[in-house]
């Protein structure tokens, strides 16, 4: 069974978001201003129902445009599938694309299983967080890399959950460490300042991304088609080394004397 060491995954997480912050600072900044849009505070009205405590006043302080939220989940989603191609391929290749505009570009097939597995975990954990907490901490952890198997690899929505799984099996220990390290930096992030909150997801997205290829299991190597080469003919005798080349061979300069 392979063995996950959270040092050496905050550390190579850490690596990787030093390297490549700037672009991914950027996007998750772009998806943060999305998750806001289509929702209006009135800050006096809210600060007035903090004080007086009333729910009501809270709810009403909120002005929902539902059809703009509506359009900014899906733009969060679009973004969140995007950005977890590009930290693959950080970690794979060095780079997190080969061509900004290819960035853009994503399969609406998998874009849709993805978002199906997205939400389907998020109900799997509330669910399990509504019966006890700990069966939705369990499930949480179980079904982890569901959406990066969907965003990446090619998954089916069978697949992804199916996978992801079988790659925790036997792990939950270790991933459960490594999720309250997160917390943690995600913490730390908070108390840096602003953009330290940006920079920390960015480390908490590596670690997800450096775990998971730990765990993944390795690709089988293709099988390449074994050619026999014929064995060389022994010679039978020392005799047998020297084969005429021609039916018409020379006298021999012995001549036998009668």
């Amino acid at each position: 069974m392979k063995k996950l060491s959270i040092g050496d995954i905050v550390s190579r997480a850490w690596d990787l978001a030093v390297k490549h912050w700037p672009i991914f600072v950027l996007f998750t900044l772009v998806q943060s201003l999305f998750s806001g849009l289509g929702i209006n505070l009135d800050p006096v009205a809210y600060s007035q129902a903090i004080t007086s405590q009333d729910p009501e006043l809270i709810r009403e302080a909120f002005q929902v445009n539902y059809p703009m939220l509506s359009i900014a989940c899906l733009l969060g989603i679009y973004l969140g599938f995007i950005l977890l191609k590009m930290y693959v391929s950080a970690h794979q290749t060095g780079r997190p694309y080969t061509a900004f505009g290819d960035v853009f570009k994503v399969d609406i097939n998998q874009l849709a299983i993805y978002f199906c597995v997205e939400l389907v975990c998020g109900l799997i954990v509330a669910c399990g967080i509504l019966l006890c907490i700990l069966p939705g901490i369990w499930l949480g952890v179980r079904l982890w890399y569901a959406p990066l198997l969907a965003a990446t690899q090619g998954a089916t929505f069978s697949e992804a959950f199916t996978k992801s799984w079988e790659m925790t099996r036997g792990h939950f220990w270790e991933l459960f460490l490594m999720g309250l390290t997160m917390i943690g930096i995600a913490i730390l992030g908070f108390c840096a300042c602003f953009v330290g909150v940006f920079f920390a997801e960015v480390i908490i997205s590596f670690m997800l991304v450096v775990s998971f290829f730990m765990l993944k299991p390795a690709d089988p190597e293709p099988a390449f088609e074994e050619y026999a080469e014929p064995e060389a003919t022994a010679y039978q005798s020392a005799g047998d080394a020297y084969k005429p080349t021609s039916s018409t061979d020379e006298p021999s300069d012995f001549v036998e004397v009668q």
